[in-house]
């Protein structure tokens, strides 16, 4: 399977580059645990699968004689794959970062006695609960630290 270089649509959905990627995504937690060193083997790993399998890496290149494609060396196919493991990086943290924009925050209303947990759950404060909170929001606005006193996320 060919794995087509390039930024279009049509490149990234080419058959080869979309098995690659996939190879890419079955080794991402082995990738991500692993040093810079052991990570570029674990790229050359996927470069030899490819080429096992009867596949080349293949870049565009208009003054080529065969048609257009031109096979690139191991270094660049390795810098392709690992090019493919910072993108599934980046979908991933992306991924945890709107999981973690759309969690319920955990807040404490210390005019209302009442405190806000992760899910949504509203529980009264005791007295020395609301106190403490209070006297915490003291002391941050004493330190020059900006904070709602009405309502102190933690």
């Amino acid at each position: 399977f060919d794995v087509l270089f390039g930024k279009s649509k049509q490149y990234r959905q080419h058959p080869g580059t979309m098995r690659c990627q996939l190879l890419v995504e079955m080794h991402w937690e082995e990738y991500d645990r692993k040093g810079k060193a052991e990570r570029g083997l674990i790229a050359e790993k996927i470069v030899n699968t490819v080429h096992e399998s009867g596949g080349r890496f293949l870049k565009w290149d208009g003054n080529c004689t065969t048609g257009g494609w031109k096979e690139v060396d191991d270094k660049a196919a390795r810098e392709k794959v690992t090019h493919c493991f910072r993108g599934v990086r980046a979908r991933k943290q992306k991924s945890q970062k709107e999981v973690n924009m759309s969690a319920p925050k955990r807040g404490i209303d210390i005019d209302k006695g009442t405190e806000t947990d992760t899910s949504g759950s509203t529980a009264s404060l005791s007295t020395k609960e609301v106190s403490d909170a209070s006297l915490f929001s003291k002391r941050m606005r004493a330190a020059g630290i900006d904070n709602d006193a009405e309502s102190l996320e933690t």
